[in-house]
């Protein structure tokens, strides 16, 4: 486990390196120019090349990299280009949000789908199974600004029981924060479920037909013993896989459903940053996001073991 984990640690730093400098490269050989961006529309071009100069943006392309490669080793991104603040302070600030949201919409998908899929699984071909499948379908292929809309047009305009947009932090009212957090939650864990729907239907199916289910109904074990007891844990291996994908999968999500809500997550920071060109605060954003998905992926592979004794690294 040791050795394993070791090497899985050493693979993080390719994974996450090559996504940064491809990133760096494709934003710097994009069109449009942050220097006059910040020195304004009137600025004359002394005005935006004596700006270029404050930043370092006039030196070559290769220069740049290697300043750049400098700070990121040392996981500094310097400050943005426009708020003058420190890039690690400001996704540090705006992460904590997109994070609060990403565990409420995982809560609500985990706590639909694989019930749904479960259910839907030892109900194969009914009526329970049939609709479930079609509405799993339908929730796949919807877009998750489309479905924020929507409920922003029932919850919170014809109904008014839910805030459409604003957020408060849970220090200073944990009411207040679940209720602005619940449309864009529901929102983007819905989508989720349906996915996690699929995965654990499958898996359930896939586990009702294994020998030790036939062992288990053989002994006269009760049904509902043998769903939950066997079927259900194997199941849940591959449902864990998914589970990872998906909280990586909100993260990167919450971009759109931030902006329709006006929630100052990391999606919301992210979008502003890539209006206004802003290298370092892009580059702060796509760096946490790449590190927590990574990690995600190598603690559910060490779930693994935990989850099925057969596995062993």
């Amino acid at each position: 486990m040791t050795n394993y984990l070791l090497k899985r640690l050493g693979a993080l730093l390719p994974t996450v390196a090559v996504p940064m400098v491809l990133l760096f490269v494709m934003l710097r050989l994009a069109p449009g120019d942050p220097a006059a961006a910040i020195a304004g529309d009137s600025a004359t071009s002394e005005e935006i090349a004596e700006v270029r100069t404050r930043l370092g943006l006039d030196a070559s392309l290769w220069e740049q990299f290697l300043t750049w490669l400098g700070r990121v080793v040392r996981l500094d991104f310097g400050n943005s280009l426009f708020a003058d603040q420190a890039v690690s302070g400001l996704v540090a600030e705006h992460a904590l949000v997109t994070v609060q949201l990403t565990v409420l919409a995982l809560a609500v998908a985990v706590l639909i789908g694989p019930a749904l899929g479960i259910a839907a699984g030892t109900r194969r071909h009914g009526l329970l199974d049939r609709v479930l499948v079609f509405g799993s379908s339908v929730g796949i292929a919807l877009p998750s600004f489309w479905l924020a809309v929507l409920l922003i047009a029932v919850f919170g305009v014809v109904w008014q029981v839910f805030p459409v947009a604003g957020y408060v932090s849970f220090t200073e009212d944990p009411v207040l924060f679940l209720h602005h957090l619940a449309l864009p939650a529901i929102s983007l864990g819905l989508l989720e479920a349906a996915t996690l729907f699929r995965y654990s239907r499958a898996g359930v199916l896939d586990s009702l037909h294994q020998p030790f289910v036939t062992t288990a109904r053989s002994m006269g074990l009760p049904e509902r013993t043998v769903i939950r007891k066997y079927v259900f844990r194997a199941a849940v291996v591959p449902m864990v896989t998914v589970v990872g994908l998906t909280t990586g999968s909100l993260m990167g999500g919450a971009v759109v459903t931030e902006s329709i809500f006006s929630i100052p997550g990391l999606g919301q920071l992210l979008l502003t940053a890539v209006q206004r060109r802003d290298y370092p605060v892009i580059e702060g954003c796509i760096f946490f996001i790449a590190v927590v998905y990574v990690l995600l992926n190598l603690v559910i592979d060490l779930l693994y073991s935990l989850l099925d004794p057969r596995i062993r690294y």
